[in-house]
């Protein structure tokens, strides 16, 4: 390279103080060109960190006290001067600031004395499922479940699941600090109540552990942890299969001798000492608010729930159940439907809609046609079928609005379905199917007492009456 473009890129760099990338744009050249004439400049010195002056006095206080945080070292720095930021005092003490392994007591437990419970969440796809793990802490005998949501009824729905598998209740249970259970800590901890009603029902302790504690339920994070590894290697496409899966794993596992009792969890919950089941169970459910719209719809969870149109405008209370959604308008049930999972659906029963219809004359029929129709694609085609057979489908379905007064949806549902699957598209057979199902055999009479059935008479002749003439 020319020595006098050499001299002129040092004397650029030394002399006007320019950058190499200013050099090379003046000059026309790579800044690789220019970086290699200039190889042999040596590297401007750091600044001086601020902080560097006090790093003798930093490793003196954590010599003496060695479980120092920043943000208190940086209080003690102010009072010697020091104006520099946090994060230079974090930079400065991370070497000191270490984490010593944590070591724990080991727990033992008595048979029946405690179960520890948790959720844990999974994916299908990009659906979030989440499973409630239960586990008897002596026995180590577990159950798991997954669920749609992790609400209270789910959670409530969970522990009655678990109660009739083991065949009763442990005396304590002990939880993370969820908002089924805890509600808050401080001042001092406060009970979800209707939480607190169901452990009353069922006669057992809560015992909420300290917040990110998660060695004092140490026994039921290890069956999420055990529960996870295998749903890592097992291709699942619905939460029926899942349950299925995971009911298949949990039975294995608490058939397998625990590598800690040397025994399998199924052989000790024989002989854990479990409080007996109440008679009647608790109904797992959770109270909303809710407020009826003047279309005669409650809104739950995105998707909306007919009433009676009586109720429309007035206040309600939505009762949440693991399949069923009630609608209470001043205490009394006035509907029900089965549970949506989906979101911005709609379930609307014909029944809630007859005030309205037969408000308004006009189109009666047509209405009542149309609200028939969308109930199912079973209900829609028999209606369709009926007019191209010539007869009168808007009679067929007010017919058919008739009969579901006074029956379920489902079985309305099956009767037209089986009408569909033959082919006969008569409203006629269709309600002699319903009057089948609706028939009942009377029920059998049969005494108190099984044994007068069993006994035995002697039989007489006819002679040993004469003496009585």
């Amino acid at each position: 390279m020319d020595e006098t473009l050499r001299i002129e890129v040092r004397r650029l760099r030394e002399v006007e103080g320019l950058t190499m990338r200013q050099i090379a744009a003046k000059l026309r050249m790579g800044r690789k060109t220019v970086s290699r004439i200039l190889g042999g400049e040596p590297k401007p010195r750091r600044k001086p960190l601020m902080i560097a002056p006090y790093e003798r006095l930093i490793a003196e206080w954590y010599q003496a006290t060695p479980a120092l945080m920043a943000i208190q070292v940086l209080h003690r720095l102010r009072g010697y001067g020091y104006t520099g930021g946090y994060g230079a005092v974090k930079q400065a003490t991370m070497g000191f600031r270490k984490k010593r392994k944590a070591a724990f007591f080991e727990l033992a437990f008595l048979p029946g004395e405690e179960a520890q419970v948790d959720w844990m969440e999974w994916k299908i796809g990009e659906a979030a499922v989440y499973g409630f793990v239960y586990i008897l802490a002596w026995s180590r005998y577990a159950v798991v479940c997954f669920y749609p949501r992790h609400t209270l009824e789910f959670f409530l729905d969970g522990h009655i699941r678990a109660f009739h598998e083991i065949g009763g209740v442990a005396h304590r249970h002990r939880y993370d600090n969820l908002k089924s259970v805890v509600i808050r800590r401080t001042p001092e901890v406060q009970f979800n109540p209707a939480f607190l009603d169901f452990a009353r029902h069922y006669g057992f302790s809560i015992h909420a552990c300290n917040v990110a504690r998660a060695n004092e339920k140490g026994r039921v994070e290890r069956i999420i942890r055990d529960c996870k590894g295998f749903l890592r290697v097992t291709p699942i496409t619905s939460l029926l299969e899942l349950n299925a899966r995971v009911f298949a794993w949990q039975r294995e596992r608490n058939l397998r001798v625990h590598r800690t009792t040397q025994r399998p969890p199924a052989e000790m919950l024989r002989e854990e000492k479990l409080r007996p089941l109440p008679r009647i169970d608790a109904r797992p459910y959770r109270r909303v608010p809710a407020a009826v719209s003047k279309t005669a719809f409650v809104e739950f969870d995105t998707n909306r729930y007919s009433v009676p149109t009586a109720y429309a405008g007035l206040a309600a209370e939505i009762l949440a159940l693991p399949d069923t959604v009630e609608v209470l308008v001043q205490g009394k049930r006035v509907a029900g439907h089965p549970r949506i999972f989906t979101k911005h659906d709609k379930s609307e029963l014909p029944a809630h809609r007859e005030g309205l219809l037969l408000r308004s004359p006009r189109a009666k029929f047509e209405r009542i046609y149309n609200l028939m129709a969308g109930l199912g694609p079973e209900i829609k085609a028999f209606l369709e079928n009926t007019r191209a057979e010539g007869e009168d489908a808007v009679q067929a379905a007010y017919v058919l609005f008739r009969l579901l007064r006074g029956l379920s949806k489902e079985t309305l549902l099956s009767a037209v379905r089986e009408a569909n699957a033959l082919k006969v598209y008569k409203i006629k057979y269709v309600h002699s199917l319903l009057e089948r199902a609706g028939a009942k055999e009377p029920p059998t009479v049969r005494p108190q007492d099984e044994r007068l059935l069993e006994i035995a008479y002697e039989a007489r002749r006819l002679d040993d009456y004469d003496d009585l003439i």
